[in-house]
């Protein structure tokens, strides 16, 4: 049986050994992305129209290509500074030698206050006033708490609540490793498994929420009054706290239908530095409902260069006015079948700053040729009394073709026409523009126009009251010649059985359709009947 032990017990002793390897798991830090590209979705429910950073409904698909180095065995690969609205379970990681094995969002490192709670038991390093000498210190603390009651700190004069000291102070982590293991910026890690050391390059594609982009077009009409210049441009709206720089960026354009999924949220409360009243007998008292300061993390570049610190206080302003869009740079390129969706790719790489909009170029035709036209629509029933003289409404009509020098799908926004008049450029309407295929008609609404008018006026019943005639009065007051159409519906069971000018039906509607001087008057008949 001597054989038997001999064979048995280097078997005993890698079993014996398997779970204590098993248990070793190395942190690994994957390195800043080296390549981003960026997809950026319209928000589903919205066909263009303004967007709002504190609200962006839309999402972005993200790639990031990171260099990582990777021990023999488990790992916890980390993945700092991604988007902070990341979907966790999108996350996509291509590229590591032995797969994943798990993932993590770490909801934990996300805010201020999440960060807080989890250093408690932590040393950091307090910056503070001294009272007698009004100096800036730096003294040694640990977390002892964090919540929505307070934080408090434990130092070599014992526990202190924060900003309860009546004197300027804040606090760093990194102090006696008080920082160690801890990251402020929003992290992804994945548990994978290599057999061997190796250095990779990986990709990380995942979703994140609070993205959004918006067109906008500029339509200048020419001095000839028949054709206009169009300039498109793309606002990308970034919600969340991550920049994203020199990413290679996309837009999609289209209805997307995306289900609603629920999302699990941290709930925890935020940590807030309350104190106790500082005030005396003869201090007025506070106004009901004051916020309190939220608790951010001391950054080393505040008051580099002082010996003291000095409060100070600014009112910071947000302006609703959209920044001037820059100088055209680079050529726009076509856009792309993505489905029954169109993706367009931004010319050059672009950073997309945290928290803000920025413009890129999207098209610029130019000498697009189009029509004036100003029409009525009549909404004919026997209720329809004679009428006073009502501004037709002025509409730009073109087509997206090659032949009107446009051509291209434009995506959903507002168009701004402009025309030069006495050496300056004016405003005619902001109209709406839809989700535009190539060929499909244009229509740019700008607005009533009081030199072309139409009045009603009804005549007596025929019939028995079973039918009866209106008369429309067209005039145009202009210095010009205008192409006029008059859309008519009959409403409440009345037909349209005849009218004295030609109304073939036009989407559906029968229309008139006609040309008037300037100074000429036009009467149009409609004679309506009920079976």
């Amino acid at each position: 049986m001597r054989w038997l032990a001999l064979i048995l017990a280097p078997i005993m002793a890698l079993s014996a050994a398997t779970p204590a390897a098993a248990q070793e798991v190395r942190a690994v830090v994957a390195s800043a992305p080296v390549d981003r590209s960026v997809t950026i979705y319209r928000a589903p429910d919205r066909n263009g129209g303004e967007i709002a950073l504190s609200s962006l409904g839309g999402f972005a698909v993200i790639t990031e290509t990171r260099a990582v180095d990777l021990p023999a065995g488990e790992a916890r690969l980390a993945f700092t500074g991604v988007a902070d609205g990341i979907v966790a379970e999108s996350a996509l990681v291509a590229g590591l030698p032995g797969g994943v094995i798990e993932k993590n969002r770490d909801d934990a490192l996300l805010s201020p206050s999440a960060l807080l709670r989890a250093a408690v038991g932590r040393t950091v390093d307090l910056h503070r006033v001294d009272r007698k000498t009004g100096k800036a210190t730096v003294t040694s603390a640990t977390i002892v708490s964090a919540s929505d009651q307070g934080v408090v700190f434990a130092t070599d004069a014992g526990d202190e609540a924060l900003r309860c000291s009546g004197m300027p102070e804040t606090f760093a982590y990194g102090g006696g490793g008080g920082g160690e293991g801890l990251n402020a910026q929003p992290t992804l890690s994945v548990l994978t498994r290599s057999r061997v050391p190796v250095h990779a390059l990986v990709k990380l594609t995942y979703i994140a929420e609070n993205f959004d982009w918006n067109a906008n077009y500029i339509a200048r009409i020419g001095d000839d009054g028949k054709t206009f210049d169009l300039t498109g441009w793309i606002t990308l709206a970034n919600g969340n706290g991550v920049t994203l720089t020199q990413a290679r960026t996309q837009i999609v354009a289209g209805g997307l239908n995306r289900v609603y999924l629920q999302r699990f949220l941290n709930a925890a409360p935020r940590v807030i530095a309350r104190c106790w009243p500082m005030q005396t007998t003869s201090d007025i008292p506070e106004a009901p409902g004051r916020p309190y300061d939220l608790v951010h993390p001391w950054r080393g570049d505040e008051g580099a260069g002082r010996a003291d610190i000095t409060v100070t206080a600014m009112r910071m302003f947000k302006s609703g006015m959209a920044v001037p869009a820059p100088a055209p740079a680079a050529a726009s390129l076509p856009p792309e079948q993505l489905g029954d969706l169109k993706l367009y790719r931004v010319p050059e790489r672009t950073t997309i700053a945290a928290r803000q909009m920025k413009q890129t170029r999207l098209i610029a035709q130019t000498a697009a040729p189009f029509e004036t036209w100003y029409r009525v629509e009549a909404v004919l029933a026997p209720w329809l009394a004679s009428t006073p003289p009502v501004a037709a409404t002025a509409v730009l009509r073109t087509t997206n073709d090659h032949a009107h020098h446009l051509g291209l799908p434009l995506p959903a926004g507002r168009v701004l026409v402009e025309q030069a008049q006495g050496g300056q450029v004016m405003m005619l309407g902001e109209p709406a523009l839809r989700d535009t295929a190539e060929g499909e008609k244009i229509e740019l609404v700008l607005g009533p126009s009081p030199d072309i008018t139409c009045a009603w006026t009804r005549l007596p019943d025929q019939a028995g009251g079973r039918s009866f005639d209106l008369v429309a009065t067209l005039s145009n007051a202009s210095p010009r010649q205008a192409a006029i159409e008059l859309r008519l519906v009959a409403n409440d069971g009345w037909l349209i059985a005849r009218t004295s000018a030609d109304a073939p039906k036009v989407d559906g509607v029968p229309t008139v359709r006609l040309s008037l001087a300037s100074g000429e008057v036009r009467w149009i008949t409609v004679h309506l009947s009920r079976n």
